[in-house]
């Protein structure tokens, strides 16, 4: 495996803190700290991505935010990814229809990235924001690896059988279903202390901790009783590639009291047709079963 570019990871790791906090700006010293970059790289790492627009500095705070440049960028990529404004779309329409907070995500590399949201945020919802990353890694992301090559993300479960039928589960229902718990209030604890900690050792040790406490629960929904009621955390469903990978997420987040099995299935089949129409819409293709056996 090739040797990682220092320099290029430190850039992509400022875009995406600054994505993460859009609405804040940062000082040289605060991303220094947060990220855990010496000073010195630091400024030399701000001062070529100021001249090349992909930060901005405001000279009276002297903090830093994104630059134009990465608009660019969002508007040359939606040109690649037509699936991700029609995604948007549908969590705008899947918001409104279901007074729920919906999300737009996508695998990318070993993390979890959230591209957009829409409806109102909920007193139980997990606090997302465009940007933000989270890490593609037991029990998170089922539905992004139940199609595809999966054994990488098994291989970081203490106990990967219960994935395993957790996977068949969700092809067959096309779509999963998470748990509420405690689940939920730990990912968001996550969230906010992935953005705030130095350094990848600490990054990792969060990540670490995450892992290992949602694995001791029963955080995926395997089969639904209809009669039974469940604390549902979030229900994702997949949009498919031209190649039948699964190229994003829409994910329901929200819910506010216990549903019945029968009203769980009814939002997953919901959500599920609302991805299958993004999927068609953007020339993607939905895998044979077959192909997953």
């Amino acid at each position: 495996m090739s040797r990682p570019a220092l320099a290029a990871s430190r850039a992509i790791a400022v875009l995406n803190f600054l994505a993460a906090n859009p609405a804040e700006g940062f000082t040289l010293s605060d991303i220094s700290t947060r990220l855990g970059i010496n000073l010195a790289s630091a400024h030399a790492l701000l001062g070529v991505m100021t001249d090349a627009g992909y930060v901005v500095r405001n000279q009276r705070l002297r903090t830093f935010t994104l630059g134009p440049s990465v608009v660019a960028l969002g508007s040359a990529a939606l040109e690649c990814h037509a699936a991700i404004d029609l995604a948007r779309d549908a969590a705008r329409t899947l918001a409104r229809t279901t007074g729920l907070e919906v999300a737009v995500t996508a695998a990318a590399g070993t993390s979890i990235v959230f591209l957009a949201r829409a409806g109102e945020p909920s007193a139980r919802g997990v606090p997302i924001h465009v940007g933000q990353h989270v890490p593609l890694v037991p029990p998170l992301g089922s539905v992004f690896v139940a199609w595809g090559e999966h054994d990488a993300w098994l291989a970081q479960a203490d106990d990967p059988e219960p994935l395993v039928a957790v996977l068949e589960c969700v092809r067959r229902r096309g779509y999963s279903v998470a748990l509420e718990a405690d689940a939920r209030k730990d990912l968001g604890h996550a969230l906010d202390d992935l953005a705030g900690l130095p350094g990848d050792d600490g990054r990792q040790a969060t990540v670490a901790r995450l892992v290992d406490d949602l694995g001791r629960r029963d955080y995926q929904l395997r089969d639904i009783d209809p009669d039974a009621s469940y604390d549902v955390s979030m229900i994702a469903a997949p949009v498919f590639g031209p190649g039948g990978e699964v190229a994003l997420a829409l994910t329901l987040l929200g819910f506010t009291t216990s549903l019945h099995g029968s009203a769980v299935a009814a939002y997953g089949e919901q959500l599920r047709d609302a991805a299958l129409v993004v999927t068609k819409r953007s020339r993607g293709r939905v895998p044979s079963a077959q192909s997953h056996q």
